[in-house]
């Protein structure tokens, strides 16, 4: 069975959810990974679930704000009710930042996590990219090696964080490989500190290699473009739609070993 490619939201975040959405479906991607940010679009299951019955492609994954998004409501809050509209909505993932240090780890596992993951969904702890050197950055210095996720059940590997953390990405997918439920896929030039989200093929990540890896295992989740809009040829529509397809049939040929 194949791996699903999905189509993150957030990498054009600058143009409105049912044009992304649209894209997303043009270029020919499984479905869609929801940004939700401080749009109420991206946060009403009704519209969220007309949106996809037109488009004809599925929401495979929901992201929550990384900022206080519609909700208005701290981060604790929102992952638990990002967790509820998925399990209304059938969406099988929902993406968590973890906290901030400071905040202990284990004490958010057992309580926030335990709690969203109460509602069905798949709650899977992102890795972070480390911050830039110098630079005190809170919530990026998070979690930024692979050995801080290893006890919290199901995670999503960002490879641009990866990147931006200097760590070797093969050894990060060994490492995490039977907690790996959700990937976001992208490069990067492995400067320390620089989360660039590139387009695959066009940075220094062994991306190939690790799609290859994904694709020959039991990996139950979805592979899902998390870019930036400016690599993506933002705001161009012509040049967007061709650097998606680029970008999809990198990710497709990886996965099938090519």
């Amino acid at each position: 069975m194949s791996v699903t490619v999905i189509f993150s939201t957030g990498s054009l975040y600058p143009f409105g959810l049912d044009r992304v959405y649209g894209w997303a479906v043009e270029a020919d991607f499984d479905g869609v990974e929801i940004m939700m940010d401080d749009r109420w679009d991206t946060h009403q299951d009704a519209y969220l679930r007309e949106l996809s019955e037109r488009h004809g492609i599925p929401i495979l994954a929901l992201h929550p704000p990384i900022y206080r998004g519609a909700w208005r409501l701290g981060p604790e809050e929102t992952l638990v009710r990002s967790a509820k509209l998925a399990r209304r909505l059938e969406v099988p993932v929902v993406v968590a930042h973890p906290p901030p240090p400071g905040r202990p780890l284990e004490r958010w596992k057992k309580g926030t996590l335990r709690e969203a993951r109460d509602q069905g969904v798949s709650i899977a702890v992102e890795n972070m990219p480390r911050g830039e050197p110098r630079v005190f950055r809170v919530r990026s210095r998070s979690c930024h090696l692979p050995e801080h996720l290893t006890n919290v059940g199901d995670v999503t590997l960002d490879t641009s964080h990866v990147g931006a953390s200097k760590v070797d990405l093969m050894r990060a997918y060994e490492l995490l490989d039977g907690q790996l439920r959700h990937v976001h896929l992208s490069d990067s030039n492995l400067e320390a500190g620089r989360d660039e989200h590139r387009l695959p093929g066009k940075g220094r990540l062994p991306l190939k290699p690790f799609l290859t890896a994904i694709g020959r295992s039991d990996y139950p989740g979805a592979v899902s473009l998390e870019l930036k809009p400016w690599p993506l040829g933002t705001p161009d529509p012509e040049v967007i739609l061709e650097r998606m397809r680029g970008a999809l049939r990198f990710t497709r040929e990886g996965l099938d070993g090519r």
